[in-house]
């Protein structure tokens, strides 16, 4: 599916805003969407001057997907940031947090973080239909 450019920038301004949310600082932000730190400036001030290349537009379409997917897992934005943010000895996270996992720009990191939540999801909703 083709995305227009002022799709594409609605998607990245809304990934901007999860990873808002989320807590990431500028740096955890602009490694995890493969962003400079002066595209990400202008992204906040003149975002239709950006242009948004295929690695940036995958990163975003995972962070999106995997706030939609803690959405449905838990039931309020605290539960999310706080999974996020918190460090976790599961098997997956190896006593680190998510954000840690991600925040060098590694997409394999951000792909297995998008499993691992989906599991979650899936458990979660097997839990509500019991």
């Amino acid at each position: 599916m083709d995305l227009s450019q002022n799709e594409k920038l609605t998607l990245v301004k809304y990934a901007l805003n999860i990873l808002d949310g989320w807590g990431a600082s500028n740096l955890q932000t602009e490694a995890i969407l493969a962003v400079s730190p002066e595209q990400h400036a202008r992204l906040k001030v003149t975002p239709a001057t950006v242009p948004i290349g295929p690695s940036t537009l995958e990163r975003v379409h995972l962070v999106v997907e995997i706030d939609g997917l803690l959405r449905s897992t838990f039931e309020s934005s605290h539960f999310i940031n706080n999974f996020i943010n918190v460090r976790s000895h599961a098997t997956n996270l190896n006593g680190y947090a998510p954000i840690e996992h991600i925040e060098r720009g590694d997409l394999t990191a951000l792909k297995r973080l998008k499993q691992y939540v989906r599991e979650m999801a899936r458990n979660a909703e097997r839990e509500r239909d019991q």
